[in-house]
């Protein structure tokens, strides 16, 4: 076999490798998850522990379930 072939083979796998990964990426993580939810906020469950429910907050955003982040920091509501 040639050089040329060899690389074009090479070339070839890659390419499909990377196109596999692209899909896989684009996936959804977990189809399967359960989200408690009201109108706007949930908990989506991602396993369980001994009958426990272990998971995330989540919040829907334009329609879609997204993992919700708290802002750092206290802050203080009144003076006194």
């Amino acid at each position: 076999m040639s050089l040329r072939i060899r690389a074009g083979i090479v070339v070839m796998v890659w390419l499909v490798s990377l196109v596999a990964v692209g899909v896989w990426a684009q996936a959804p993580s977990q189809p399967d998850a359960k989200v408690l939810s009201g109108p706007d906020i949930g908990f989506r469950i991602e396993r369980q522990e001994r009958g426990t429910p272990i998971g995330k907050l989540v919040v829907r955003v334009n329609g879609q379930w997204v993992d919700a982040a708290f802002a750092a920091g206290i802050s203080r509501v009144g003076t006194r």
